[in-house]
């Protein structure tokens, strides 16, 4: 279906896209992953024919149709336009490319949006849709054209969970109808749950390619595990001993969002945070990691200075902030890693369901 062989692409003296191929076959779904500025979206962009390359070879097998190549894209904004409803946004492009009649564009236009599950928007405009149901209509709408390829750039990197999950089911809905679909996103959950197979793309290069399982899981390469690591756990650092502490505090809540964790185990992580840096030394700073495992919560304080004793010292199992940690943990751990830097490792109770 989708044939890329050797291609590149510059923009002035920036490689963006490096000796790329890949092959993709009818009715498979295909999620891109990488950090930002590895070549996701322009490689779309180039399936897509919207934008040109400079050598390789690029084949797309899809159904020509009176000046429209086959191949539907949805972009990250959804480029609703906004002075017309959303019927109107759907029947727009069939009646003018097309030139399909107005009434059959509306009955076509009505099952899609059925489909999709905002039939009862049809008559709205752009602005009184939330942000799920925008992305719905952008993706109704390139279905309009009966595409064979369909072409997703970040489809929920502006949507809360819950939007983010209605525009999942769409998409799960077109990969069971048989759907050839390729999507850039950066939500590791939306792609091991969505598609056949994975691409990790770095610095313009596929790096590696895999099932879910394989990728996400047991990654072969070194890039592929850090990012899968950065984007499945929450990441980050403490500068300096003044930090922006309620940012911190969303982005724990953030994280146990993700998971569906309990509120109480929330505000659980939030408290032995909060009580940790309370005893650990933050003049070199630190970085905090959080991740879910079968364990539970955990939380790890990665310090510079491997050889400073932190939590093992006689004198703080009377400090309170080291009580309130003690009641909160299943273990608590000091270690020193690979990189001789000390490790502090928190694993969270779990507060009964």
């Amino acid at each position: 279906m989708i044939d890329i062989s050797h291609i590149t692409k510059r923009y002035g003296t920036q490689q963006v896209l490096d000796d790329v191929s890949l092959s993709i076959a009818g009715n498979e779904v295909v999620s891109i992953i990488g950090h930002s500025g590895s070549g996701k979206s322009t490689l779309l962009r180039c399936i897509a024919g919207l934008e040109p390359y400079e050598s390789g070879a690029l084949r797309v097998e899809a159904r020509k149709k009176d000046g429209y190549d086959g191949v539907g894209m949805v972009f990250k904004e959804n480029n609703l336009f906004p002075h017309l409803t959303v019927m109107q946004n759907l029947v727009l492009a069939p009646m003018q490319v097309l030139g399909m009649k107005s009434e059959e564009a509306r009955i076509m236009a009505e099952e899609i949006l059925d489909n999709v599950g905002i039939w009862n928007k049809k008559e709205e405009y752009p602005h009184a849709l939330s942000s799920g149901q925008a992305q719905r209509a952008a993706i109704a709408r390139s279905l309009m054209m009966k595409p064979d390829v369909l072409l997703l750039d970040e489809p929920t990197s502006s949507l809360d969970p819950v939007s983010a999950n209605e525009v999942f089911n769409v998409l799960d809905k077109l990969k069971k109808q048989g759907m050839t679909i390729v999507l850039v996103t950066h939500n590791i959950d939306f792609a091991r749950s969505i598609s056949d197979r994975i691409v990790f793309m770095d610095k313009g290069r596929i790096c590696e390619v895999g099932s879910p399982e394989q990728l996400i899981d047991h990654p072969k390469e070194r890039k592929t595990l850090q990012f899968i690591n950065y984007c499945v756990n929450m990441v980050y650092d403490i500068p300096a001993p003044k930090f922006d502490h309620p940012q911190l505090n969303a982005r724990i809540e953030d994280f146990c969002s993700r998971y569906r964790l309990p509120v109480k185990d929330t505000y659980s992580a939030q408290l032995v945070v909060e009580e940790l840096l309370n005893l650990l030394p933050l003049d070199d700073g630190l970085r905090l990691v959080l991740s879910k495992n079968d364990r539970g919560l955990v939380i790890e304080a990665i310090l510079k200075d491997s050889g400073r004793s932190c939590l093992s010292d006689a004198d703080i199992a009377d400090d309170l902030s080291y009580m309130i940690i003690s009641s909160k943990c299943a273990s608590i751990e000091e270690i020193v890693n690979d990189n001789d830097e000390k490790v502090i490792r928190l694993t969270l109770k779990e507060s009964k369901r």
